[in-house]
């Protein structure tokens, strides 16, 4: 891992840093998903109502919920979310847009500033726990699938969003090469944030993808792993069982 990832992943760096590019963060989400995003969000709705029998009244944690695009499509289907994120800044536009909502009936969304490696919630509080896009950026990725799993009552479910990497050796090269130049070209078009934007790319490079997000949710104590693929694989959804 190259320094400056190593620093990155330091809780407080990494607050700052997606304090600095909360505005343009969906967008960022767009662009590297091939405007994919919306969809594969809906993708981990209908994985999670599947494995809770619905989503009516059932209490879903959405770990590292950034500016709440998850923990919004989920309480559209009636879950009472709780999001929780370690930047102060993606939080803030997520409660700003939970207050702008206007008049629909879904439930309210609660949102928490917190580490994800150290989850305040009690045990087995939640019927089912999720992340999007969060789990690469964790120091420790495998403290944080054991704290969800702790957080998640027994029988409940994990579902796991982020990107991979293509299986096919020319659809792969084309489309690291088109993140690789267009997610350090948007951090100096917004700003001037052009690190930020390369370490995201280069976490995504980093990442093992599914089969690493498999093999880390097995030695957390999950179990009945299944994983899928996304886009022609540039990205992954991973589902177990507590």
């Amino acid at each position: 891992m190259h320094a400056q990832e190593t620093a990155l992943k330091d809780p407080a760096q990494q607050s700052a840093m997606f304090a600095r590019i909360a505005r343009h963060y969906d967008l960022i989400n767009d662009l590297a998903s091939l405007g994919r995003d919306r969809a594969w969000r809906r993708v981990v709705a209908d994985e999670l109502e599947r494995g809770c029998q619905g989503l009516a009244d059932r209490m879903i944690l959405d770990v590292a919920c950034g500016t709440g695009s998850s923990s919004r499509v989920l309480a559209s289907r009636g879950a009472l979310v709780t999001g929780c994120d370690v930047s102060a800044g993606m939080l803030d536009i997520a409660r700003r847009r939970e207050s702008e909502r206007g008049s629909d009936k879904r439930p309210p969304i609660r949102y928490e500033r917190c580490d994800a490696q150290r989850l305040p919630f009690d045990d087995h509080r939640f019927d089912a726990v999720t992340t999007s896009y969060g789990l690469r950026n964790m120091p420790d990725p495998v403290a944080v699938l054991a704290g969800m799993r702790r957080v998640c009552r027994p029988g409940g479910i994990i579902v796991v969003l982020d990107f991979d990497t293509p299986d096919n050796p020319a659809w792969r090269m084309l489309y690291e090469r088109y993140r690789m130049v267009m997610l350090p070209m948007l951090g100096d078009l917004f700003g001037g944030n052009g690190d930020a934007y390369r370490y995201l790319d280069d976490s995504i490079d980093a990442w093992p993808g599914r089969v690493g997000v498999a093999m880390m949710l097995r030695e957390t104590g999950w179990h009945d792993v299944a994983c899928r693929t996304l886009s022609g694989a540039i990205a992954s959804i991973c589902r177990a069982r507590a």
